[in-house]
């Protein structure tokens, strides 16, 4: 494992971990309650599905379930509720008219814009609770962090 300094000791690896994993899991739970506090309520997969296809209109329902991490079916039924609800629009692929891609209509990009600036304004109260060293040192470390998360994933295990 390549780092930027010594390696911790086993034991304080474990409880450095332990408490990542705590704080990921109570920013997650604030998450998921800004997203049910959009109306219409949006589900954890339902978000994710929003977010891929507003980053990558047009895709298929397949590259969809592939990017969120979902079987086809629970896809297709997210999608299908999202559409129910008006937020999210499939369309005939410029490319191939018996394709169909999925677009998120202007509903669904104004609650994107809501959940954004809930969540931008529950992470900045989160942020202002903390003391001004330890947010400081905790807002410089992110960016590592997303970084670190990234190449774990990338490897695979």
């Amino acid at each position: 494992m390549q780092g930027h300094g010594p390696e911790l000791p086993r034991e304080a690896q474990r409880e450095a971990a332990e408490q990542l994993a705590t704080a990921v899991e109570a920013v997650a739970d604030l998450l998921r309650e800004v997203a049910a506090s959009t109306e219409p309520r949006l589900t954890a997969h339902g978000l994710k599905v929003m977010c891929f296809v507003s980053d990558s209109p047009g895709r298929n329902l397949t590259a969809v379930a592939a990017a969120v991490g979902l079987d086809l079916p629970r896809a297709s039924r997210v999608c299908a509720a999202l559409e129910a609800a008006g937020l999210l629009l499939r369309r005939p692929a410029p490319g191939d008219r018996r394709e169909i891609g999925l677009d998120v209509s202007r509903e669904g990009r104004a609650l994107l814009e809501e959940f954004g600036a809930k969540r931008r304004e529950r992470m900045a109260a989160v942020l202002r609770r903390m003391p001004t060293e330890k947010r400081c040192a905790l807002v410089g470390a992110l960016g590592e962090l997303v970084f670190a998360v990234a190449a774990v994933g990338s490897e695979g295990g």
